[in-house]
């Protein structure tokens, strides 16, 4: 990689750095690994807008001492907020306003020669590389999950960490070849792999139909306490550990009562040759109509409900940015005033 390159991915990395710094994001964040990129825009004086745009992916404005970003509507979420990364970089970092299409998605401070791209857009590329996924977060979810290196070879690893970090696929594969984790013969292979491919080897034959805008997370017991920011027609499978031998059964009637979907439900032995054994239970969900707040999924004998063994909570919300007009939080605060 050129000298040049190298600076401005350096100055990108920086800055990312010193805005983490300001917001006390260590702190701040707690439990969940998704960066609050639309917050962050807002707190940095610009007004946040939403537009079906197409085919660009967003732009960064300044016109005297007013600024403003555009983010498209019709693209996935993770593609969403890389660009509203991108763009709160080029604000940031002092640079001239800008206009961007998909060219972002397709370039990566680790890929070759920066020769054909513009400096100001190398910085903003480095600068959401590591403002969205910083290397304080992706050790902070592999605490979470106790992951090791080899669940790095599998996309399945990479495609759950993608949706908790709320960045595509391939940006997380990048930025976990960017810090270490993976190498670049393992980034190739890893990227080679259609996310499609494992959402529907996550529902297990179901009919979902159209793939548009939906993704799949996979939570199990070490989801404990952990932030799901999801998009609406998202759906979930639960994976749980479950002891039928002994009576124990995993129930989620508050979740049920909330409005989650159940959509499949099915319970499999893990060691078939072992009578009263422990059983793996797949549920199927989608929580379109599930309110923001926190839920609690509890194994315990049915006729005994104070008698639990295990229990999962996590901390649920639907994911901003998928309707056009601006940035509600922000509306709300200039309605306020």
């Amino acid at each position: 990689m050129a000298y040049n390159d190298r600076l401005a991915i350096l100055r990108g990395m920086k800055a990312a750095e010193r805005l983490h710094r300001d917001l006390g994001s260590r702190k701040a964040m707690d439990r969940s690994v998704r960066v609050d990129v639309f917050s962050a825009i807002a707190r940095a004086g610009a007004i946040l807008m939403f537009k079906s745009l197409d085919p660009l992916l967003g732009a960064f404005m300044r016109e005297g001492d007013l600024m403003g970003v555009m983010l498209t509507v019709r693209r996935p979420i993770g593609q969403q907020r890389f660009t509203g990364a991108h763009e709160l970089g080029h604000l940031i970092m002092g640079h001239e306003p800008h206009a961007d299409d998909e060219g972002i998605l397709r370039r990566a401070p680790m890929e070759g020669s920066y020769a054909q791209v513009p400096e100001q857009e190398r910085e903003a590329d480095a600068f959401a590389s590591n403002f969205l996924l910083p290397k304080f977060l992706l050790a902070k979810l592999h605490d979470q999950q106790s992951w090791d290196r080899r669940n790095y070879e599998n996309p399945h690893t990479l495609y759950q960490a993608s949706l908790r970090f709320g960045a595509s696929y391939r940006a997380t594969i990048q930025a976990y070849e960017r810090d270490g984790f993976l190498s670049s013969r393992q980034r190739r292979t890893l990227v080679g792999v259609m996310p499609r491919d494992l959402k529907a080897e996550l529902v297990d034959g179901h009919d979902v139909g159209d793939w548009r805008d939906r993704d799949v997370w996979r939570l199990t017991e070490r989801d404990e306490g952990s932030v799901i920011e999801a998009n609406r027609k998202d759906l979930f499978v639960l994976k749980l550990k479950e002891h039928g031998g002994s009576g124990y059964l995993w129930t989620y009637e508050e979740l049920e009562r909330a409005g989650f979907l159940v959509l499949k439900d099915e319970a499999e032995a893990m060691y078939p040759e072992r009578i009263g054994g422990p059983r793996r239970r797949y549920i199927l969900g989608e929580a379109s109509a599930l309110e923001n707040g926190s839920y609690t999924l509890r194994e315990r004998r049915p006729w005994r409900a104070d008698d639990g063994v295990n229990q999962v909570t996590v901390h649920f919300r639907h994911a901003l940015g998928r309707e056009n007009g601006q940035y509600a939080p922000q509306l709300d605060r200039l309605a306020a005033n």
